[in-house]
């Protein structure tokens, strides 16, 4: 191996550490609640997204079109983030706990400004003193945008494995 394919390798190798360690502390602040510091991770002109998977004979991964269960940007974020600290956030009284398990991250591709990578999540989540508890298992497609304190998230499509969700809704960021 030449000196140029091993400095070559050495920066694919930092670039995806750098994005595990924005995916990982990203998953820290969602778990431990701190919605409005998770929100300073976010871009602008983000895509938020998570279509449908659906069933078809002899196919495994096929999502939806038309239906989905995110599809926001921004300000839809925004507006979840802060009814989570209002009097009408239902769904999350008493707070749902999670703990985000972020595995098997991949750098697809990079250039100057953008990182994209693949990672799978999986989420615990209980709530109350309920027994009852779910998972989520799913893969995550993120576009991760450069800035000067690190990175951005500028995109994101979620691909869950389950086809029917246990629970009643989807009220946690993912």
């Amino acid at each position: 191996m030449t000196l140029a394919e091993r400095e070559a390798e050495l920066e694919a190798m930092l670039l995806e550490r750098e994005a595990k360690h924005f995916l990982v502390r990203e998953a820290e602040l969602l778990d431990h609640r701190e919605l409005d510091a998770w929100l300073d991770l976010i871009a602008d002109d983000i895509s938020y997204y998570m279509p449908r998977r659906l069933m078809r004979e002899n196919t495994t991964n096929v999502f939806s079109d038309e239906g989905y269960y995110f599809d926001e940007d921004y300000g839809s974020l925004r507006a979840r983030v802060e009814r989570f600290d209002s009097e009408y956030a239902w769904a999350e009284r008493p707070p749902t706990r999670t703990e985000r398990y972020v595995t098997n991250v991949l750098v697809t591709d990079h250039d100057e400004e953008t990182v994209d990578v693949e990672s799978n999540l999986l989420v615990y989540l209980s709530r109350g003193d309920s027994e009852a508890h779910d998972f989520y298992s799913a893969k995550r497609l993120d576009t991760l945008r450069r800035r000067d304190d690190g990175f951005e998230l500028a995109d994101r499509t979620i691909l869950l494995n389950q086809t029917i969700l246990s629970t009643d809704n989807v009220s946690i960021f993912l």
